[in-house]
């Protein structure tokens, strides 16, 4: 295999897939050993010791808001994708399992990159890069990447290889260190950016955070102030207004992490909601806990204002409810 054969096969990753809910299962899989490669640690791993809890935790805190998470199935279909193996039960190219192993005997099992993938990567850090920056800008926004990274012990973009790297020359070198943090480089399969999206928002919304105001400058420069997708682009939220929100860093980061929702109320307005899982005793909390319930600031004209469709769609697969009771 080569290292275009390995960028199609994670670009054509069978992710599972119902109208818009997102299942991210695969995705954070292929990262986790990603980051095992990267660490230099053995090609399997573990499901009970190691997969099973670490990659529960990874759905907990980037998954969409579920009861359960069923970090099994990745683990068994992935080998159907040509990008896993699991020794003694599925070569790699065999068809997904569909469920046939029981949890206990899944737990004594081993999976990882099929021997000659993991040979490539360990020789090439710019490919491992390449498939990182693939997986994240097709799966999840940017506002997470950096968070995803550390969660499973990948280097920030232009950030120094572990010293466990080794088998080529390259392993003192860095991981695209043109790469500005967090970029990232689009998946085939997302549409690419409209670069007039942050302009349209943050006019309909006359330069001023939706939620509380923020509209600081420097000269004529905003600071911190961005145009944030209510349904992710990566989940195929579209560039335009009515899936747009002018927010401070601080209230985009909350919204893509769930610490706050949206909800529609009465004929046009959207009310912002607040996760009942917020906690702390910094002055900052007030900055979430204060806006349970009240208006969203709306846009210049009615027709720009949040779509239901995609709040609804917020509400279902990011926000991290119930809400605060007010």
């Amino acid at each position: 295999m080569d290292r275009d054969e390995f960028l199609r096969r994670i670009g054509t990753v069978n992710v599972w897939r119902r109208g818009d809910v997102r299942a991210p299962h695969k995705p954070l899989l292929l990262l986790l050993a990603l980051g095992r490669v990267v660490r230099g640690e053995t090609r399997l791993a573990g499901y009970g010791d190691v997969v099973e809890p670490e990659l529960t935790a990874l759905l907990k805190h980037f998954g969409p808001p579920r009861a359960s998470h069923h970090p099994d199935q990745p683990f068994q279909r992935l080998p159907g994708d040509d990008l896993w193996e699991i020794p003694g039960l599925e070569t790699p190219g065999s068809a997904p399992i569909k469920g046939r192993v029981p949890l206990g005997e899944l737990r004594k099992m081993e999976g990882g990159f099929p021997d000659p993938v993991h040979r490539l990567l360990r020789t090439d850090p710019q490919l491992v890069e390449e498939a990182v920056r693939r997986i994240l800008g097709g799966h999840f926004p940017t506002s997470l990447h950096a968070d995803i990274r550390e969660a499973v012990g990948l280097p920030a973009y232009g950030a120094p290889l572990s010293d466990a790297w080794s088998g080529s020359a390259a392993a003192a070198g860095t991981l695209l260190r043109e790469a500005p943090v967090g970029a990232a480089g689009p998946s085939p399969s997302v549409a690419p950016r409209d670069p007039r999206f942050r302009h349209r928002v943050l006019r309909a919304y006359e330069r001023r955070c939706a939620v509380c105001g923020f509209d600081v400058r420097v000269e004529d420069q905003l600071l911190g102030l961005e145009a944030a997708h209510i349904k992710w682009h990566a989940a195929g939220g579209p560039d335009s207004v009515p899936n747009g929100l002018a927010l401070c860093s601080f209230h985009h980061k909350a919204l893509d992490v769930g610490a706050l929702g949206l909800e529609r109320s009465g004929d046009e307005g959207v009310a912002v909601l607040v996760s009942s899982e917020i906690s702390g005793r910094s002055s900052a909390v007030r900055q979430l806990l204060d806006f349970q319930g009240e208006p969203l600031r709306p846009p210049q004209h009615p027709d720009l204002a949040p779509s239901g469709e995609y709040v609804k769609w917020h509400r279902r697969e990011v926000f991290r409810g119930p809400a605060l009771s007010t």
